[in-house]
């Protein structure tokens, strides 16, 4: 019996466990655009590739690609896409 109390026990342990490391932390605001964008950097006539390989810029939009944010002025920038905010 104290064999099905342990086993019990531990799988209450590790399911809780799991559920409170698995939580998203917060998504953070966006830096206010004027600390992201550099107006001297962009240029609307630079000419980029089509490869889609996104990357999520500090003002929290997804751009195709590198390229492409940099031509959009964005001084920093992340691999992958934004995370999605829900209702």
């Amino acid at each position: 019996m104290a064999h099905l109390f342990r086993a019990s026990t531990l799988g209450l342990l590790a399911t809780t466990l799991l559920a409170l490391g698995c939580q998203r932390p917060a998504a953070q605001a966006p830096p206010p655009v004027a600390d992201c964008i550099d107006p001297a950097r962009v240029n609307p006539n630079g000419i980029c590739t089509m490869d889609y390989a996104p990357v999520c810029g500090c003002d929290g939009k997804t751009y195709s690609n590198p390229c492409v944010a940099r031509n959009a002025g964005v001084r920093t920038f992340t691999q992958g896409p934004c995370p999605t905010t829900r209702p």
